[in-house]
């Protein structure tokens, strides 16, 4: 109705105006016409006889105008005389009007404005059909989301359209957010994860060059994690993640380092870079102590109590500092040197921090230098034993060899095991080279069982990595059993300090194979403080006793002491005590009056290769071995 109604007001206004146009023409044709010269049939009435009428109120056209009517014809007044009215047929006037060149024009107009305006209703109508299609499609996807929309008084389809397209907007932006958030975010502490992090350094850095200012990255290791999971669980491991986060965030807001990303809302100078490792990254060294106050805060605040339920937990961290530009001057760089400089710090003690240098540089890549020649050498076989003598004090009487391993390197030459040993158990490269271990000792020990040395064992060392990563007792086992050594001549020394956190799986496992008649050494007995109680409960055999107090014993009266009270400890629970590092007499003779029944060191002999040991044993001396089962290994005074 509504549109029908304007269509009629819109038709009675354009009918008006070509009306009055139309009266205006005519006008002006009138006013102008000259009857002598014009080419419009003019015709002329007597005023006396003729009367004059106005046109009917409907015809808008001629209003203002005369008529003359005569024989059903109209006639339009075009000048009046004193005798005579000068008259033209209407129908004429109206032709002339019409075909006049202006009233072209001005029906030339129309049509463009009709053209205009009609054009201008289809775009309308097409538009509106189009905002109706897009409600259609937006109402879709609205309700696809779940959005719900709130009602609208007096709604029309533009704004409908609208308020669709604002919550779609707002949506969609939330979800750039979310899932800019999800790609960069880690999904247990909430942190940025290591991909996010090195692009939020790159951004850093180059800047940092740019205004030449100095920058400082924290490289967090906590120290005692692994031992949480284990002996707790994961779900207790965690926890203390998450615990940790908070903290090192809380760090970050004491020190007003924070930088918040804009899209994603996270802490960009803080990131958890996997497994119990993470990094705090500051934009700005304003003061020479500010990198070390940071790294001293976290400590402290790692150091503090874990409460989770109802256990406290206390663990630790190492910090790594790396400074930018003097460190490294890339994200990747900066990052190794802060690893670095972590390392650095685990290896002096834990729970400190330490900032890069150059030194800490070389002592890596020379670790990483003997890690892939270590793979090489463990692929190769390019390891041979040596064997080193322990005996008894009384008669120098073999009791057993102790195998250890060395590697002569093409290069190099010999490598030391305290340099190269650490980085095969780092690596768990130990696993791979202790079965070589086991099996070469074992075998040269089965040799010599053989030729009559049945009373001597061969002891091996064995290492917490191997305990954890081998079944222990189906392991060693199966190399008795490949090489034909019975267990009896086999020794395990395994160090104070492993035994004394070793699972209750691997202690049965060790009772196990002492059932089996696998001898169980302690090895550096002294360094691992661990309580008579828990010496009573351990599955052992054998006590070494750490080089260190036969060294001091006859300098310092407190380690005389100390070796006095382990010799009698080892006669009261029925153990042998070995002493260790013994180069010379004097050391010899103190063992001896303490009751020690074996010693190894320098004063026995060095580590032999298998051949001197044959040769100094075997050769000249089976009739011995064969009565007594084992030889006699002279001291080198």
């Amino acid at each position: 109705m509504t549109k029908l109604f304007r269509l009629l007001s819109i038709a009675f206004i354009a009918m008006f105006i070509f009306c009055y146009g139309m009266n205006i023409l005519l006008t002006k044709q009138v006013n102008t016409i000259n009857p002598q010269q014009s080419s419009i049939a003019t015709r002329a009435f007597d005023t006396a006889t003729t009367q004059l009428t106005m046109p009917s109120w409907y015809n808008p056209i001629l209003n203002g105008h005369y008529i003359v009517r005569k024989d059903g014809t109209d006639y339009l007044l075009i000048k009046a005389t004193d005798t005579q009215f000068i008259t033209a047929q209407v129908s004429s006037m109206l032709n002339a009007t019409i075909l006049s060149p202006i009233n072209f024009i001005l029906l030339i107009l129309i049509g463009l404005f009709l053209t205009w305006y009609f054009g201008k209703q289809l775009n309308i109508k097409r538009e509106k059909q189009l905002i109706e299609q897009l409600n259609t499609q937006t109402k879709k996807v609205i309700e696809s989301f779940n959005i719900q929309l709130p009602e609208l008084e007096h709604a029309t389809e533009v704004t409908r359209l609208s308020q669709a397209i604002n919550a779609l907007t707002s949506h969609v932006a939330n979800y750039a957010r979310e899932t800019q958030t999800s790609i960069c975010q880690d999904k247990l502490t909430l942190l940025i994860d290591r991909h996010a992090y090195i692009e939020h350094l790159d951004r850093q850095l180059s800047g940092a060059e740019l205004t030449n200012i100095h920058c400082a990255l924290l490289f967090i290791d906590l120290d005692g994690f692994k031992q949480v999971n284990d002996s707790f669980g994961h779900s207790f491991g965690d926890e203390v993640l998450i615990q940790v986060a908070e903290r090192l965030a809380s760090v970050l807001r004491h020190h007003k380092l924070n930088d918040i990303n804009p899209t994603s809302l996270l802490e960009q100078n803080l990131a958890r870079l996997g497994g119990d490792e993470f990094s705090i990254f500051i934009n700005n060294i304003d003061s020479s102590s500010k990198s070390l106050d940071v790294a001293q805060h976290v400590l402290n605040e790692i150091e503090r109590d874990f409460v989770l339920g109802n256990k406290l937990i206390k663990i630790s961290a190492s910090v790594g500092i790396a400074v930018y530009p003097e460190s490294a001057s890339t994200p990747h760089a900066l990052l190794q040197m802060a690893d670095v400089a972590m390392y650095r710090a685990k290896t002096d003690g834990r729970g400190i921090f330490k900032v890069y240098s150059p030194e800490m540089g070389n002592k890596m890549r020379r670790y990483h230098y003997l890690l892939e020649e270590l793979r090489l050498a463990i692929a190769c076989h390019n390891f041979h034993l040596s064997f080193q003598p322990i005996v008894h004090v009384e008669d120098c009487a073999i009791d057993y060899f102790e195998a250890l391993v060395r590697w002569d390197h093409p290069v190099e030459g010999a490598i030391s095991p305290v340099e190269f040993i650490p980085i095969a158990e780092e690596s768990n490269l130990i696993l791979e080279l202790g079965d070589w271990i086991m099996l070469e000792s074992c075998r040269q020990m089965a040799a010599w069982h053989n030729a009559g040395m049945r009373k001597v064992k061969i002891s091996v060392n064995v290492s917490g990595i191997q305990l954890k990563h081998r079944p222990i007792h189906e392991w060693v086992m199966k190399k008795l059993a490949k090489t034909g050594l019975p267990p009896t001549s086999l020794m395990l020394e395994i160090t104070e300090s492993t035994l004394i956190t070793a699972s209750h799986t691997i202690i049965n496992e060790l009772e196990k194979l002492r059932k089996e008649g696998v001898t169980i050494a302690i090895d550096d007995f002294g360094t691992g403080f661990s309580s008579l109680s828990t010496l009573a409960d351990l599955p052992i055999d054998v006590i070494k006793i750490d080089r260190l107090f036969i060294a001091q014993a006859n300098e310092n009266p407190k380690y005389n002491e100390i070796l006095n009270s382990i010799s009698e400890l080892g006669a009261k629970l029925g153990l042998k005590i070995v002493a260790e590092g013994v180069e010379e007499i004097a050391q010899f003779e103190l063992v001896k009056r303490m009751g020690i029944s074996c010693v190894q060191g320098y004063l026995v002999s060095r580590p032999q290769s298998s051949v001197n040991v044959g040769s100094k044993v075997l050769q000249g001396n089976v009739n011995h071995i064969a009565a007594t089962g084992t030889g006699v290994w002279s001291l080198e005074t």
